[in-house]
């Protein structure tokens, strides 16, 4: 019998890293600008808190860069983290 417990999915782990993305930009203070390099370093030290570092850390980084969007605008911390929490599915 194998109890080794199964072995999260992708999509299931960027869906957790953009949540807790989406979290952690709502417990800030909202009214921030969020910078393009402020959401790559956000997406990079959740995946390598999550996953340290390696060929699946870097794969996974590039998915959650994919889903969550790229920052051409000025937006805030807290108005960017709603549109987090939506590519994450989850309920604004």
């Amino acid at each position: 019998m194998n109890t080794t417990p199964p072995t999260p999915t992708v999509a299931e782990d960027v869906g957790e890293i953009l949540t807790a993305l989406a979290d952690q930009l709502a417990d800030g203070p909202h009214y921030r600008i969020l910078t393009e390099a402020d959401r790559l370093a956000l997406i990079l030290n959740e995946v390598t808190t999550r996953h340290g570092y390696g060929i699946n850390a870097l794969q996974l980084d590039r998915a959650v860069r994919l889903q969550a969007p790229a920052v051409d605008w000025e937006i805030t911390h807290g108005e960017y983290a709603l549109i987090v929490r939506r590519a994450a599915g989850g309920a604004l």
